[in-house]
C-alpha cells in the first residue's frame, strides 16, 4: 500500500515538474503592425511554443477576448482590429496583449502610430426626412441605436471566421466607397462607415463569415440589416436589405445567403452597403476580400513576450 502511495506521489512530483518547466521555458511572442492608415483593418496573433489560455488583446479601450489554436510555433491566437474613420484621430495609440500560462499572466505591449487617409467628400440628395426625421420618429430611432449597440459589443472567443472572406455578391462593383465624407441635402455628415457595392434589388447576398446571426430588422437609417458575429470582435453588417432570410440566434455558415438587396432606409437607389465591425471599430471591408490573416501579418512586427 504504502508502495502504490509513493509511486503515486512520485509520478504526481513528475508531471507537476514537467509542465512547469515547460511553461518556464516557453517562447511567446506577439505580433502587430508598428503603423496603419485610419479606417483599415490590420491583423495581430499571439504564438508560443507551449499552450495558453484566456489570450485578450486590448485595443481603443476595448477588450478583445481571442481563441486558441494549433499552429504558429505550437499554439496560436488570431486578431483583426482596425480603427473607424468617423471618430479616430491621427497618432499613437497602446496595444497590450494578455494571456495565461503555466498558472502565470504574461503581458506585453506596444504602440501602434494611425496615419490619416484622404477620403473624398461625396453629395447626396436624398428624402429630407432621412435627413431631419420628424419628432415622431425619434423614440423609434433612439431604441434601434440601443439594438445596434449592444449586438456590436458581443464578444465570442471561438473564431468562426476564416480569410480570405466570401464577398457578399458575385460581383464587387463599388458605387461608394468606404470613408467618403457625405453631405445629405448639402448637410455635412460623418464619413461614409461602409461600402456600397451596386446590387439590383433582390440580389442574393451571402455571408463573408461563419457565424451567429445577433440582430436583424427594418431600421429607420438603414433599412434592412443584418449583424452576424463571428468571433473575436468580428461583426459583419448588411444594410438597405429587402428581405431578410436570418433571425437573431440563427448559426449561418460560410457563403450562406442571409438576405437580398433592397433599397430601404436612407439611399439614392438599390445597392448593398456592406461594412465590418473590429472590436467595436467600422473598417472598410472591401481590401479584406483579396488577402489573408497570413499575408497580413508579414506586414507587422514580432515582438517576444518576457517569461
Amino acid at each position: 500500500m504504502r508502495t502504490k502511495k509513493f509511486l503515486f506521489t512520485l509520478l504526481f512530483v513528475i508531471i507537476t515538474a514537467s509542465f512547469s518547466s515547460t511553461a518556464s521555458f516557453a517562447a511567446s511572442w506577439v505580433n502587430f503592425p508598428e503603423s496603419w492608415d485610419i479606417g483599415q483593418a490590420f491583423a495581430i496573433s499571439i504564438t508560443s511554443t507551449a499552450d495558453y489560455s484566456s489570450p485578450t488583446v486590448t485595443w481603443m479601450n476595448r477588450s478583445i477576448i481571442l481563441d486558441v489554436e494549433q499552429g504558429g510555433a505550437g499554439r496560436i491566437s488570431y486578431g483583426f482590429l482596425g480603427s473607424d474613420v468617423r471618430n479616430i484621430k491621427p497618432g499613437n495609440y497602446p496595444i497590450l496583449f494578455e494571456f495565461i500560462q503555466g498558472g502565470k499572466k504574461y503581458k506585453a505591449s506596444g504602440n501602434i502610430i494611425l496615419k490619416a487617409r484622404e477620403y473624398p467628400k461625396e453629395n447626396l440628395t436624398v428624402n429630407p426626412k432621412m435627413v431631419n426625421p420628424p419628432k415622431k420618429e425619434l423614440n423609434r430611432i433612439k431604441n434601434e441605436q440601443k439594438l445596434v449597440g449592444t449586438a456590436l459589443r458581443t464578444m465570442t472567443q471561438k473564431r468562426m471566421w476564416t480569410t480570405p472572406p466570401q464577398p457578399p455578391l458575385t460581383s464587387i462593383t463599388l458605387t461608394s466607397n468606404y470613408g467618403k465624407q457625405r453631405v445629405y441635402n448639402g448637410q455635412p455628415r460623418a464619413g461614409h462607415n461602409g461600402a456600397d457595392i451596386r446590387a439590383a434589388t433582390g440580389t442574393k447576398v451571402r455571408a463573408p463569415f461563419a457565424g451567429t446571426v445577433v440582430l436583424t430588422g427594418f431600421h429607420y437609417y438603414a433599412g434592412g440589416s443584418v449583424y452576424i458575429d463571428s468571433g473575436n470582435g468580428v461583426i459583419t453588417v448588411f444594410f438597405h436589405l429587402s428581405e431578410i432570410n436570418v433571425k437573431k440566434g440563427d448559426k449561418v455558415v460560410k457563403g450562406q445567403v442571409v438576405a437580398k438587396s433592397g433599397a430601404t432606409g436612407r439611399v439614392t437607389g438599390p445597392h448593398l452597403h456592406y461594412t465590418l465591425v473590429l472590436g467595436g471599430q467600422f473598417v472598410d471591408p472591401i481590401p479584406l476580400l483579396s488577402t489573408s490573416i497570413h499575408n497580413m501579418l508579414k506586414l507587422g512586427k514580432q515582438q517576444q513576450v518576457n517569461n
